[in-house]
């Protein structure tokens, strides 16, 4: 699974793992996967095998007759518990002509995987490999999906009855990049389940939206998607249903939600939008850190209440800078753990930095923006439409065009 950017997504050590952005799986993590797919015995398959926590999940679980894991890295393999039925191969996945020597035509009863994830410079054999196995794809010359490339490839090896787990990031099973996969899923598997994992699954440290896709095959054609999200314990705690269709456009079963209570408000009498009632959104000119450099006191996200709403600020101006006023309301542009709060202004005036947003309503329809910014439904509107991987994020675009009931 991954992370954005800005963290190292999986493992955090120099060298082949750090460049192909993966993190270990923790052990609960690791049973979790193991528990959601269901299967017993039968030979298994691991590409990416990494420290073998999901091996060892599958040996204390399932009782395997046989279990390969494929591991770039001789540290990860010699650090990997060595289990009874399981052995570790040191080749590159990305190694075509390595990987099917290695494997030869052998098959399995099931297939496992954290693979890592990003956009990656894939050799050209690999590259077409992928083409292969799903001709839709749309890559941009040698740059590819690594994550896609390695769940195909274990895919690939799986008997026509077997079933798959993968930990994956967002873009396999909710972005328009992997659509056509998603496409072939649903016309060859019988059973797929996807659940979100809790955003810090693992660890405080590295916050992500990552996911647990299950798919099983057989003789039948899915009828319907299972997905779910999984709190902190790994327990399943929501649970809905979708349509093949629905599971195309996208496997998050928070924006079936989204599409859902969004739909919904629209179609009630009078709604309009923010854009209908001229409201005006404006992001703040400065960073944070340029703020405090300057030493110019302002407002940021970090100063939105935890309770309440109604600000005060000192009544001073600052020119050449975005100001908030009396009458303003204060959203926050980034930031999942704050993206539900708001603040209205009740004095005075204040900078404030580029992560936040401030709201201004014509007089005749303060009222009815004031009343519905600061109404637990629209924290659950912008919670739900806020976009990122990690960091959630709002823009003027999606606020200008959120819905305003009466």
């Amino acid at each position: 699974m991954r992370t954005t950017e800005s963290v190292k997504r999986y493992r955090a050590v120099m060298g082949a793992r750090a460049r192909l952005s993966q993190i270990l799986t923790p052990q609960p993590m690791a049973d979790a996967v193991v528990r959601l797919l269901g299967a017993r015995g039968g030979d298994w398959l691991e590409l990416g095998s990494g420290s073998g926590r999901l091996a060892q999940a599958v040996h204390s679980a399932v009782k395997p007759a046989s279990y390969v894991g494929v591991e770039l890295e001789q540290a990860m393999i010699d650090s990997s518990p060595q289990l009874s039925g399981v052995r570790y191969l040191k080749h590159d996945v990305l190694s075509v002509s390595a990987l099917g020597k290695a494997l030869g035509d052998s098959e399995f009863d099931h297939v496992i995987g954290n693979p890592p994830y990003g956009v990656q410079d894939l050799p050209a054999r690999a590259r077409k490999r992928l083409l292969n196995f799903c001709p839709d794809l749309d890559i941009q010359q040698a740059w590819a999906p690594i994550d896609l490339y390695f769940v195909m490839e274990s895919l690939s090896r799986l008997k026509s009855a077997g079933s798959a787990a993968f930990i994956v990031g967002a873009d396999i099973p909710c972005g328009i990049q992997s659509l056509p996969f998603r496409k072939m899923l649903v016309e060859t598997a019988c059973e797929i389940e996807c659940y979100e994992l809790p955003r810090f699954a693992f660890g405080w440290q590295v916050e992500v939206q990552a996911y647990v896709l299950v798919i099983r095959f057989g003789s039948k054609r899915v009828r319907r998607v299972s997905l779910g999200l999984l709190d902190d314990s790994f327990e399943l705690i929501s649970q809905r249903k979708i349509s093949p269709e629905q599971a195309i456009e996208s496997m998050d079963s928070g924006h079936h939600e989204f599409g859902e209570m969004d739909s919904a408000l629209r179609r009630a009498r009078g709604c309009v939008t923010m854009k209908d009632l001229n409201v005006s959104i404006v992001r703040g000119s400065r960073t944070r850190n340029q703020f405090t450099q300057l030493g110019v006191q302002h407002f940021h996200t970090s100063d939105f209440p935890k309770s309440g709403m109604e600000i005060s600020f000192e009544n001073f101006s600052l020119q050449g800078y975005q100001q908030a006023v009396a009458g303003d309301i204060l959203l926050p542009r980034v930031g999942t753990r704050c993206i539900e709060r708001k603040a209205v202004v009740i004095s005075g005036e204040s900078p404030y930095s580029d992560s936040v947003f401030r709201v201004r309503a014509p007089v005749e329809h303060q009222e009815r923006v004031v009343r519905w910014i600061t109404s637990p439904e629209c924290s659950s509107w912008r919670r739900a439409a806020a976009r990122g991987a990690c960091a959630k994020h709002l823009t003027v675009t999606t606020l200008l065009d959120m819905p305003v009931p009466v």
